[in-house]
């Protein structure tokens, strides 16, 4: 299936197939391309738009602080372009990864008439949501990233992206009220969030769904690409059947 790359607003997209928009949200430190599997799939009976979110991939840094809340906002950016010229993308099925899933819940919360079902996969609403251990390991990686990036530029643009899963997000549980689709909040039964945690997502929405897939760490949609398409088709599917 023919897929083209093309920008949208700020950020760099691949986009394949045709149909309901799928917008897919990579993790920390990945880009759009960890979805090439996952999107061809998705393709087949949909439009499939794979982004490099802000400082990943082909996108630009830019200026100004690197946020969550500000990688929402690139995606309303990118998404009202997108509209410009298919108008079926006003509203669309909406899946991140990780900190894709983190950025996908914050845009979510900020704007719930623009989705028409989100899927989450390992996603988290503050950092104290990981396991004990993996923010600990994070925080130390975050502090050899730093102290690296004294004599290194790229260690130190690399060490900003990384600040991102020690201090962020930060969503109010009783945010997730504004999220009136329904939203599948899944991860791997060997995760790295913890699973009280992956329920608190699930139960603070009002159409919210935990899932846990059996066997799988927190990097299932790359180890595993063909099962994280049938989690995510399955889901779409279903959501999208009248009544």
């Amino acid at each position: 299936m023919t897929a083209s790359t093309v920008r949208l607003a700020d950020l760099v997209a691949t986009v394949r197939g045709a149909g309901d928009v799928v917008v897919l949200l990579h993790g920390n430190g990945e880009d759009r391309h960890l979805f090439d599997p996952v999107a061809a799939v998705l393709a087949r009976r949909r439009r499939v738009v794979a982004l490099d979110t802000r400082a990943h991939g082909e996108s630009p840094r830019g200026n100004g602080p690197l946020t969550i809340d500000r990688c929402a906002d690139d995606l309303l950016a990118a998404l009202d372009a997108l509209r410009a010229s298919d108008p079926s993308a006003g509203r669309v099925d909406l899946v991140g990864f990780s900190d894709g899933g983190n950025i996908a819940l914050t845009f979510a919360v900020a704007h719930p008439d623009r989705v028409r079902s989100v899927v989450v996969y390992g996603a988290n609403l503050h950092p104290g949501g990981l396991t004990a251990r993996t923010l600990w390991g994070l925080r130390l990686a975050l502090a050899g990233l730093r102290l690296g990036g004294l004599a290194s530029p790229r260690l130190r643009r690399r060490a900003e992206v990384w600040a991102l899963m020690t201090t962020q997000p930060d969503i109010d549980p009783a945010a997730l009220a504004a999220v009136t689709c329904p939203v599948l909040v899944a991860a791997g039964e060997r995760d790295v969030v913890r699973e009280d945690h992956t329920r608190l997502i699930a139960a603070s929405l009002p159409q919210g769904c935990a899932r846990f897939v059996p066997g799988a760490t927190h990097v299932l949609p790359g180890e595993d690409p063909a099962r994280f398409a049938a989690l995510v088709e399955e889901f779409v599917d279903e959501s999208s059947r009248p009544g």
